[in-house]
């Protein structure tokens, strides 16, 4: 099996020229990608080289890709596919690429850095859930 590291102009699964790297988190990494059958610009979620070894890590990266593309809402980007790159063994899911962090109603509903480092923001003292909006 070998390691996961996409650079721009790679073909992922026989499909996808990686165009960019978007982020990274604690399972996996995001990459802008063209589907090369179709020609449209997608968002590629590959799990973590460091984490292809571990069965439980790769249940988990499975079972998110199974639920996402159960979910239908318009706030929430659509799974187009998932599966196994057979040459690495490496999972991945394509969904479709939006911007919607650009959406200034979005913006305003992001947590603060405050929320992100301590789980909650000030204003929520004496609650252990944030108010309801909406």
């Amino acid at each position: 099996m070998a390691l996961v590291t996409l650079i721009p102009g790679t073909i992922f699964a026989r499909d996808f020229r990686v165009e960019a790297l978007i982020a990274t988190g604690g399972m996996g990494a995001v990459y802008r990608a063209e589907q090369a059958s179709t020609g449209a610009a997608v968002a590629l979620k590959i799990m973590l080289p460091e984490l292809l070894a571990d069965a439980r890590s790769r249940e988990r990266f499975e079972h998110e890709a199974r639920v996402a593309a159960r979910i239908k809402s318009n706030h929430i980007v659509k799974v187009l596919g998932a599966g196994i790159d057979e040459p690495t063994q490496t999972p991945w899911l394509a969904m479709e690429f939006g911007t919607c962090s650009a959406n200034p109603v979005v913006r305003r509903f992001r947590a603060p850095r405050y929320a992100r480092v301590h789980g909650r923001h000030p204003r929520h003292r004496g609650s252990s859930h944030p108010p309801r909006v909406g």
